[in-house]
């Protein structure tokens, strides 16, 4: 079962408005999977698996920060998008919607490498209008470059649980057990491993 359109346009738009917070406007820190996966996750009707995720998907990327060149895994997609697989119509096994909505924060990274190399361009455009005594259009390449970001948000969102959730939906009856039983014993294992990550990265600070 799909997500009616009109829902999942929405579902995509708020979250693609949200994601913008992490590094391009605002930085209010509401995009942190912390606050985003509570939030949708009582909206939604589980608030408890909205703060389970929202904490796992926190502290798996807690220390990798999106400066220069490092892309981690965005957590604002990641955590939306276990959340709609597992809570929405697709009622995916959060065994099986976890590391699908980790691939989905993966995935927006990768795009987003493309995004950064075209927003480079606006700004050699700009160093060109300054040469040529012109003042540059800071006003337009700002909108361009959240609307193409908010763009990719959304484009992707939509995939990740109108097409991924639904194909999903339909593998997960027919895998073997024993990979059935190792998602379910990666979902008991994650809680260790992400307070393992929280200790390293505490760690490493000190």
């Amino acid at each position: 079962m799909s997500l009616p359109m009109h829902w999942l346009a929405a579902a995509a738009a708020a979250v693609s408005v949200v994601e913008l917070d992490a590094v391009s406007i605002g930085q209010f820190m509401i995009s942190r999977p912390l606050v985003v996966g509570p939030a949708l996750g009582l909206a939604l009707g589980r608030a408890d698996t909205g703060l389970l995720v929202g904490s796992l998907v926190e502290l798996f990327g807690l220390d990798e920060l999106p400066v220069g060149g490092n892309l981690p895994i965005n957590g604002t997609v990641a955590a939306a998008s276990c959340l709609l697989l597992a809570l929405g119509p697709a009622g995916l096994p959060l065994a099986l919607a976890l590391p699908a909505g980790l691939f989905s924060g993966w995935a927006h990274g990768r795009g987003e490498s493309f995004l950064r190399q075209e927003r480079a361009k606006l700004c050699h455009a700009a160093e060109e209008s300054l040469v040529r005594g012109r003042l540059p259009r800071f006003g337009i390449f700002s909108v361009r470059s959240l609307a193409s970001q908010a763009c990719w948000t959304a484009l992707l969102f939509t995939g990740a649980v109108g097409l991924l959730g639904p194909a999903l939906g339909w593998f997960w009856p027919r895998l073997p057990r024993t990979l059935k039983a190792g998602l379910d014993f990666g979902l008991l294992a994650c809680p260790s491993l992400a307070a393992a990550g929280l200790l390293s990265a505490l760690w490493a600070k000190r």
